[in-house]
């Protein structure tokens, strides 16, 4: 659905505001069903993408570092942490250019703890704790951080899977970036959002709880920070299995 055929439907089913003036205007209409958007992706991770290369630049780096990496990371030999585009809930699936399998992850602390001992603080160290200096594992960190396990030792491309936020906002011409199945979703938190704005002909808090219960229902809670690090930190894996490194 068109942005425009959101807040028609928005306006007339949920709202019954289909006389001027109106009581949300149609930039607020839009920015809310946006904002239905992010939190759609964000709770049911929505969007999983191993194609774009970077975030064209976000309203939070593109004044200041430009574009970030999405799904393709240069490599710097003996570098083992890079940061990757905060667009990015988690890093699923990492596999080098050089290798024939992906790297083991994301995995824990825990996890590494258990089959690589010593490994923290060595991760950057080529050829020495346990693994003969060939990476293997990888993990999201907070801070939008992505480390891997043992650093490469000579320069590579990774190809990343992740499952992210929107990269750009819709508009009334254009449609939500999520399938449209899911689009008639995106109504009930704009609509929990319009019925909670502090305006007395607005504001209706029990219509407000009634759509963000909804909204809840069908794209699961929000986590709070903790949960989102917990997200990003923890292993998706159910065990670790070794993977061998190609020519």
């Amino acid at each position: 659905m068109l942005g425009r055929e959101l807040v028609d439907e928005l306006r007339e089913s949920y709202l019954d505001d289909i006389n001027l003036p109106y009581l949300w205007q149609p930039n607020e209409l839009i920015r809310n069903l946006n904002r239905a958007e992010v939190q759609a992706t964000r709770r049911a991770h929505l969007l999983i993408d191993s194609t774009t290369a970077n975030d064209s630049g976000t309203a939070g780096t593109a004044s200041t570092m430009g574009q970030m990496p999405l799904c393709k990371l240069t490599i710097v030999a003996d570098q083992a942490v890079y940061r990757v585009s905060p667009k990015i809930l988690q890093v699923r699936r990492l596999q080098l250019q050089s290798m024939t399998y992906p790297l083991t992850g994301p995995v824990s602390f825990a996890e590494l703890d258990e089959v690589q001992s010593g490994w923290f603080g060595t991760s950057g160290t080529i050829g020495t704790a346990g693994s003969g200096g060939y990476p293997t594992y990888f993990l999201n960190e907070p801070n939008n951080m992505v480390t891997i396990v043992l650093a490469p030792s000579a320069s590579d491309t990774a190809f990343l899977t992740v499952s992210r936020l929107p990269l750009i906002s819709f508009t009334l011409q254009t449609s939500p970036e999520i399938d449209e199945q899911h689009h008639d979703g995106l109504l009930d938190w704009a609509a929990h959002l319009c019925f909670a704005k502090p305006d007395s002909e607005t504001r209706n808090d029990n219509l407000a709880k009634y759509y963000s219960d909804k909204f809840t229902e069908r794209f699961g809670p929000l986590s709070n920070a903790y949960g989102e690090k917990m997200k990003k930190t923890l292993s998706q894996m159910q065990r670790m299995r070794p993977r061998e490194f190609g020519s």
